[in-house]
């Protein structure tokens, strides 16, 4: 098993671990089908775009076993979905029936996304870890300790000196993972579907 940057033949197998992974906030919102898996595979490939050695996968033989986002500046993630068109795309696909879903969906998507933005104003700026998952099959190898590991390696090599992330209160083992590797509760921060825990590392 080694860990590489993500490339475009990955995707799919990143989208597949993701729905696996966050099923219950993705129906949270809208019933998981092909139509939606679409939307996330565009929204990977605008993650792959913009932060290049910080998206990887950790992988088996041709086999995608987990995947890991490191965002080392949130902000070139929005000026790019602004300014490449991304935003207008999924929009006109949106409204267009392309990704399966209504208007109602669309409206606390965005809804959510704001409650999203008070994490980015309340805690200072730093990178980001924005998602980590492993392929249930592959839980318990240790997968997910190896990506962030190499995430976190990765961000050093940035020059980057801190690092935050959200997780929920309630998912202990994640929680005593990133305990484990040196992030600290920095505060909470709240969507529509309950609370989250702010964690912060200094690199």
């Amino acid at each position: 098993m080694k860990i590489i940057a993500a490339e475009i033949k990955h995707i799919e197998a990143v989208v597949d671990i993701f729905c696996a992974a966050f099923s219950r906030s993705i129906m949270f919102f809208t019933p998981l089908n092909s139509a939606v898996k679409r939307a996330f595979r565009d929204f990977f490939m605008l993650l792959r775009d913009t932060f290049n050695g910080g998206f990887m996968v950790a992988v088996d033989g041709n086999e995608v076993c987990g995947y890991i986002v490191m965002a080392d500046d949130i902000k070139r993630l929005w000026l790019r979905a602004i300014f490449s068109g991304f935003l207008f795309k999924i929009f006109l696909k949106a409204i267009g029936g392309i990704y399966g879903v209504g208007l109602s969906t669309i409206y606390r998507v965005v809804k959510n996304k704001l409650c999203y933005m008070k994490f980015e104003v309340t805690t200072r700026p730093s990178a980001q870890l924005l998602s980590i998952a492993v392929a249930p099959e592959h839980h318990g190898r240790g997968i997910g300790k190896k990506l962030l590991e190499a995430g976190l390696k990765y961000m050093a090599s940035l020059g980057v000196r801190r690092v935050k992330l959200e997780v929920r209160p309630d998912n202990a083992p994640a929680v005593r993972i990133y305990e484990k590797y040196g992030f600290k509760p920095a505060g909470k921060t709240r969507d529509l579907q309950g609370d989250w825990l702010i964690m912060v590392k200094e690199l």
